[in-house]
């Protein structure tokens, strides 16, 4: 690459609903982040509009090559379905959910032929195709302006709500996707992060009393700015997207000017708690009770396309109902919501149901009308998940960063921020007390955030522990504490214990990003050629063995130390280098024997 880095930058948000690509050239202009040019990609094939998102679905055959991708995989595999051609294909759309247990999205209609998303491998494989797509698409515009490859560093978005070993898992499905196998050209972003990043840039006001007041509200595209560039300030990012709500909070560290340091001082926190689970409880709940069970399957199997139809309808109405506060200040939907049932729809409903429906909606037929009651209810099902997640966050940050001096600044961000109902919720609950901002353009915030991030990925000089991170050693045995159930003499005579948590940092310490926490581990045999060091984690501050309740085996390292067999055990010491503050879990070793430093992989497969 050289020895002054990339000439391009490039960001890939891969979402649960959407996904899109954005990238910066790195000139002299562009280092200022207040003046950086990004450009987005938006002519994505099977759109229905330029937009810098496609959708996150893939078509494959049962060979495992891409049939289609992104709208195109929905066309073409409804397509497939009307004329019985969808045998040996397999579909799946907003799969990113499926990564992490309890995450699964099976049960809603967006897998179908031969594709299982129970299947963590089978996840994995889809995740790599989309992004082969998109890595393809994103290079040729890139290439077009005489960029080679080897000449661009990437960067992909992750949630906050992932552990170690999903961000490892899908660092190789990146990689096995065709992005570079380098860790300085391929940089994993998490999501609210680049959206802090979004925000210090587009709602930076030099003009520390410019702020908008408690209990304000700010449009979505309004003129709200916020001193983010002096120190000491605070903000909570809270990322509404498709699948997952990603929380934490930040506190700027610099002086005001083009650079940016932001250390967090929140634990990262949401849940799936997106805006796709809205649009499972419209087609559960709504059309599920007005069609009934069995006709809904016959739709979902026989009739996606209309099923579309309907599911888009109420994607546009649960953005756009307006909203109002009563005279108590609470909010409610103004309006009923009118969805149009297609005609090959209505012909399979029975004459009672066809007439009920028509009845309800005023003697017109082909028509669902949900109330304002039932609107709420559906948007709450999720929102109310969301407005306790922000109250956790808020809570942490009074633990971790103390009392705030004022109000704590709330930045909605994700697509689901588009929703006035939820920010609505937001400031009827929180904007009492704190402030509730929406930035322009929030659900590019994300996309634009990753772009900012791979240009400067040291802006972020401090995270959170989410755990208590450690591996599994042998200490002094202690009479009376250990059990003899795990005594170990080792060749040179002494007494250990084994088993034991050798804590490498605790839950809810920060730790700087470039700050590396050593620690001392020799071998127990002269003859020992590698050691195997199992990592662990969990909630607990002190734990004293690996194996007690609440401690979780996370993956492996394996140390070499075929260099000094046959030393003296105190001739072997080597050192452990663990970086808990970068965005992906970093372990070196030292060897003090040979004064080599060397990095080694965590084993994240091995659960």
């Amino acid at each position: 690459m050289g020895a002054d880095g990339p000439k391009v930058v490039a960001a890939v948000d891969f979402g649960t609903h959407g996904t899109g690509f954005a990238w910066a050239v790195r000139t002299p202009r562009n280092d200022d982040p207040r003046t950086r040019r990004v450009q987005f990609f938006t002519r994505f094939p099977g759109g229905r509009l330029d937009y810098p998102k496609n959708l996150t679905a893939i078509l494959l055959s049962a060979a495992g090559e891409t049939v289609a991708w992104g709208h195109r995989a929905h066309g073409a595999w409804t397509d497939a379905l009307a004329d019985g051609r969808a045998d040996g294909l397999g579909y799946a759309y907003a799969f990113k959910t499926a990564w992490k247990s309890g995450g699964s999205m099976s049960d809603m209609p967006t897998v179908g032929g031969f594709v299982d998303l129970g299947d963590r491998g089978r996840v994995r494989e889809l995740t790599t195709a989309y992004l082969r797509e998109i890595r393809e698409l994103a290079m040729a515009e890139i290439g077009a302006m005489k960029y080679a490859e080897r000449e661009v560093r990437w960067c992909i978005t992750v949630p906050a709500i992932w552990d170690d070993e999903g961000r490892a898992v899908m660092r190789r499905a990146a990689v096995d996707a065709g992005f570079p196998d380098d860790p300085e050209r391929l940089l994993l972003a998490i999501e609210p992060e680049a959206a802090a990043l979004y925000c210090y840039l587009r709602m930076t006001d030099t003009d520390p009393g410019a702020h908008t007041r408690p209990g304000a509200d700010a449009a979505p595209s309004g003129p709200a700015r916020l001193p983010l560039h002096l120190d000491g300030f605070r903000f909570v990012v809270i990322d509404c997207g498709g699948g997952t709500v990603d929380i934490t909070a930040y506190e700027s560290e610099s002086g005001a000017g083009p650079s940016i340091a932001l250390r967090e001082i929140g634990l990262a926190t949401g849940g799936h708690l997106g805006s796709e689970y809205v649009n499972q409880a419209f087609r559960d709940a709504t059309l599920g009770e007005r069609f009934g069970p069995a006709v809904l399957k016959r739709i979902e199997r026989d009739h996606p396309a209309e099923l579309l139809r309907m599911s888009r309808q109420w994607e546009h109405a649960k953005r756009t109902v307006e909203v109002e506060r009563d005279a108590t200040s609470v909010a409610h939907v103004l309006d009923p919501v009118r969805i149009e049932v297609p005609a090959v729809v209505w012909a399979l409903l029975e004459e009672p149901v066809r007439a009920r429906l028509t009845a309800d909606a005023g003697g017109l037929p082909r028509q669902l009308v949900l109330p304002p009651e039932e609107v709420e209810a559906l948007l709450d099902e999720t929102v109310d998940g969301i407005l306790d997640k922000v109250a956790e966050q808020l809570a942490t940050v009074a633990r971790t960063g103390g009392a705030g001096s004022g109000p704590e600044t709330l930045l909605l961000v994700g697509g689901f921020a588009r929703s006035e109902w939820l920010r609505e919720r937001m400031r009827a609950r929180f904007g009492g007390r704190h402030r509730v901002l929406v930035p322009p353009d929030p659900a590019l915030a994300v996309l634009e955030g990753a772009v900012h991030f791979a240009y400067r990925p040291d802006v972020f000089v401090s995270r959170q522990a989410r755990y208590t991170y450690g591996f599994e050693t042998a200490k002094p045995f202690e009479e009376g504490v250990d059990s003899a159930m795990r005594m170990y003499r080792d060749d040179e005579g002494d007494v250990l214990c084994v088993g034991r948590f050798g804590i490498a940092v605790r839950r809810m310490d920060g730790v700087r990003v470039k700050d590396a926490y050593p620690f001392r581990i020799v071998p127990v045999r002269e003859d020992q050629h590698q050691l195997d060091v199992d990592l662990y984690r969990t909630v607990r501050p002190d734990p004293r063995y690996v194996d007690e309740d609440g401690c979780e085996e996370i993956g492996r390292l394996t140390v070499d130390l075929s260099g000094t067999v046959g030393r003296p055990l105190r001739e072997r010491t080597v050192m452990l280098l663990f970086y808990f503050g970068a965005s992906e879990l970093r372990v070196e070793v030292f060897d003090p024997a040979t004064e080599e430093t060397s990095r080694v992989s965590v084993d994240f497969d091995r659960m």
